[in-house]
């Protein structure tokens, strides 16, 4: 009874996952349900006398119950890393697949951001370029100054 409590404390060490938060990860959701169910198994069994059919029940929910934090949250961890490094790169590779429509709209709208950019970037050049010369002519200086 013990040990089931301490086990608890041994929690921040067994997630081995980088993703922190379980709404990002849907295999630790689906072991957290079967957990939860287990917990209510072995509440019930804990109120039930002890007879042969209970016994083992109780034993295998107990198993579980330990397995849970010593197996299988470790191993969910390592699971979701590796499914995470995978889905970084599905997306990455995504943007240069070429027979992909929407990637094309992708690039085409990104091109489209640049172009603008761009002609932002020189007509803000010329713009600096026409002060600047305005400033750097000197009777342009003086009569400006002088009003």
């Amino acid at each position: 009874m013990f040990v089931a409590i301490l086990i608890l404390l041994i929690l921040p060490f067994t997630d081995t996952s980088n993703i922190k938060g379980s709404n990002y990860k849907p295999l630790f959701i689906f072991a957290f349900w079967i957990f939860a169910f287990n917990f209510l198994v072995l509440m019930w069994l804990g109120s039930c006398h002890v007879e042969p059919p209970f016994i083992i029940a109780g034993q295998i929910a107990t198993v579980y119950y330990f397995l849970h934090f010593l197996f299988i949250i470790p191993l969910f961890g390592i699971i979701d890393n590796i499914l995470s490094i995978i889905g970084i790169n599905w997306k990455a590779t995504s943007y240069l697949m070429t027979n992909n429509p929407l990637t094309h709209t992708t690039i085409k709208k990104i091109n489209n951001k640049n172009k603008k950019n761009i002609e932002n970037n020189k007509a803000e050049d010329k713009r600096e370029e026409k002060l600047h010369d305005f400033l750097s002519n000197s009777k342009t200086q003086t009569n400006w100054m002088l009003g």
